[in-house]
């Protein structure tokens, strides 16, 4: 039996429309399903942690966005089960990591009928002892700032209506761009320790892009067993304005104010605490410590392999 999770406001609502279609579609083939709906990806958690301890699920399926998928890694890690995703965020990079297409019956086609594919997931640790589970990426800095203001506005909800997630994290970026003070930023990876300049941001990604399709570090792949680390840093807020179109394209690495590196352990550190988000979720504030666990979790995709 498959357990799908239902983000029902993913999307600016989208995640409950997309699950009536998904529905009829899974009645019309009586699939052996069930379903746990609910108004936030913590709800959603609990029912769905709720019904696993019953026993008889073979997979989860997540009809929402990155913040949905986020939310059940915990469950999947925990149960050993593949995880599905029936698109319906705002960013949904997860998605374009991993082909599933946009249209609900051929993403539900692939959670049906698709290949279990082993990803790595980011393992967070906060200074309290608890930990964090990510897939998309952990934004440290700027980054994390925006993740702030898009998560709180009413432009994304705007951005969502349009289709237009990326668009959101662009709003975000320029809002912040007029606040935001650049600190010295301390990055550790596999033990070799680097200080940045007024850095203004360090994003440790396990797949290429974050925040709706921006090609943070293109090179990146769900399951080569590293992080790759992308920081911009000694530069003007204009100059970053100015270069921030070469996301788009991943061209941005070859500029001289970024430094890609890659590893399987990264601690950023800084004189004052940064926020850190990650997957578009709080994970605290510097100093952040994270980890890559490989090929730990299953991913249902159209193919078995990357």
């Amino acid at each position: 039996m498959i357990l799908f999770v239902v983000n029902e406001k993913s999307g600016n609502g989208r995640g409950k429309r997309t699950w009536r279609t998904v529905e009829r579609r899974l009645l019309e083939q009586r699939a052996d399903y069930e379903a746990v709906a609910a108004e936030s990806p913590a709800e959603a958690v609990h029912r769905a942690k709720a019904r696993l301890g019953q026993g008889g699920v073979a997979a989860l399926v997540a009809v929402g966005g990155d913040g949905t998928v986020h939310s059940l890694l915990p469950l999947a890690l925990e149960f050993g089960l593949p995880l599905g995703l029936i698109p319906s965020g705002s960013g949904n990079d997860t998605a374009l990591a991993f082909g599933l297409p946009e249209d609900p019956a051929a993403a539900l086609d692939i959670a049906l009928n698709g290949a279990a594919r082993p990803a790595d997931v980011i393992v967070t640790r906060r200074p309290d002892g608890g930990r964090q589970y990510s897939l998309v990426s952990v934004a440290i800095g700027l980054d994390g700032a925006v993740a702030e203001d898009v998560n709180g506005s009413r432009y994304k909800r705007w951005c969502n209506r349009l289709g237009a997630g990326s668009l959101a994290y662009i709003i975000g970026l320029l809002r912040m761009l007029a606040v935001y003070k650049p600190q010295d930023i301390a990055v550790t990876v596999d033990g070799e320790r680097r200080v940045f300049r007024r850095g203004w941001l360090a994003a440790v990604a396990n797949l290429a892009t974050y925040g709706g399709g921006l090609k943070i570090c293109p090179e990146a792949r769900p399951d080569d067993g590293k992080l790759h680390v992308c920081v911009v840093h000694g530069c003007s807020a204009l100059r970053l304005l100015a270069v921030f179109p070469a996301v788009l394209t991943g061209k941005h690495v070859r500029m001289e104010i970024v430094t890609m590196l890659r590893g399987t352990e990264v601690t950023v550190e800084s004189p004052v605490p940064l926020p850190a988000y990650g997957d578009g979720e709080p994970a605290g504030h510097t100093p952040v410590r994270s980890a890559v666990l490989p090929r730990q979790l299953m991913i249902l995709s159209a193919t078995g392999s990357g």
